[in-house]
């Protein structure tokens, strides 16, 4: 196991288990990260582009400033899978059927993915452009939606108990109702 290492530029990881680590400016794009283990890691201006995830752990893990695309996070390990993503760019991402509860989203462009079936409960989209994104039939319980722009929700279709959302933008919920505003 690597602990508390510091990569820089980067492109690959002969390891298997970090703990504590940080990975600033690495260019992972089509990197395997499958059976690869990461504690309490922070990925900090990386492009992670097309990373296979295929049974990686990924417990306590932040993204911040980095690229993720085309990511299907549903082959993660969900053992103690905790994610939190700021300032971000998450494009064409898959998190169907994630136990997601008290993920972070913050200030991120969380373009085109798919939030279909995961529970999201207490979980913050704030500052974040969701446009594009589908959200169907999840659990966003008490979720943050302050400040969030261009989501489409229906209200029929997920669960808002307690979800937080800014004033203006809250009209867009009416549109899954079939009502026009003017």
């Amino acid at each position: 196991m690597i602990e508390s290492k510091i990569f820089e530029k980067a492109s690959t990881l002969e390891e298997t288990e970090f703990l504590e680590c940080r990975f600033v400016s690495c260019d992972f794009s089509g990197a395997d990260f499958s059976k690869k283990r990461f504690f309490n890691c922070v990925f900090e201006l990386c492009n992670l582009t097309a990373v296979k995830l295929e049974n990686c752990r990924l417990q306590e893990v932040k993204f911040v400033g980095s690229k993720l695309m085309g990511i299907d996070f549903t082959l993660c390990d969900m053992s103690f899978l905790k994610l939190a993503f700021e300032k971000s760019l998450l494009r064409g991402c898959n998190f169907t059927e994630m136990p997601l509860k008290e993920s972070q989203f913050l200030d991120c462009m969380v373009r085109e993915c798919h939030l279909v079936q995961a529970n999201l409960e207490k979980s913050s989209f704030q500052k974040s452009n969701l446009e594009g994104t589908l959200f169907h039939h999840n659990n966003l319980k008490k979720c943050d939606f302050r400040e969030a722009i261009h989501y489409r929700i229906d209200p029929l279709n997920n669960e808002l108990k307690g979800a937080r959302f800014s004033k203006l933008e809250a009209l867009s919920l009416l549109e899954g109702l079939g009502i026009k505003i003017e």
